[in-house]
This record gives structure tokens, C-alpha cells and sequence, in this order.
């Protein structure tokens, strides 16, 4: 092999090393985009959850005062 066919050789195996090299990054883009995506699905999640909570406590609290309105303990039973 000449010294040419040498220079060619390592050029062309460190242009397929660069090509890798941007394939890699686009590929770690693409999954850091969909943690992103999976972090704010979550976030969006969690806060319906906690409204969804305060509604549950709010209604307890309703339906509470409603019972006691009716002189009833809370298991139904005539308060006396």
C-alpha cells in the first residue's frame, strides 16, 4: 500500500468516525427532547392529580355538612 493509498484510508475511516459522530448527537437530541417531553407530560400529570385531590377533600367536606344538616351521624344513624 503507498503512502497515498495510506493518507486515503484515514481519511475516509475519519470522515465515517465524523458521520457517526453527528449521527450519534442527533439521536441523543432527539431522546433528551422526548425526556423533556415525558418530564413536562408528568409535571401536567401530577398537577391535575392535586386539583383533582382539592375537589375530592372539597366535596368530602360538602357531603359532610350536608349529612350533619339532615341530623344524621356520618354512618347514617339518628343523631340524639
Amino acid at each position: 500500500m503507498t503512502p497515498e493509498q495510506r493518507l486515503d484510508r484515514v481519511e475516509r475511516i475519519l470522515g465515517l468516525f465524523a458521520g457517526e459522530g453527528r449521527r450519534w448527537r442527533a439521536r441523543s437530541r432527539q431522546q433528551d427532547e422526548k425526556i423533556n417531553m415525558l418530564i413536562q407530560a408528568q409535571m401536567e400529570t401530577t398537577e391535575q392529580i392535586n386539583k383533582l385531590t382539592d375537589s375530592q377533600k372539597q366535596t368530602e367536606k360538602v357531603l359532610a355538612a350536608f349529612i350533619r344538616s339532615l341530623g344524621k351521624d356520618p354512618n347514617g344513624l339518628l343523631e340524639s
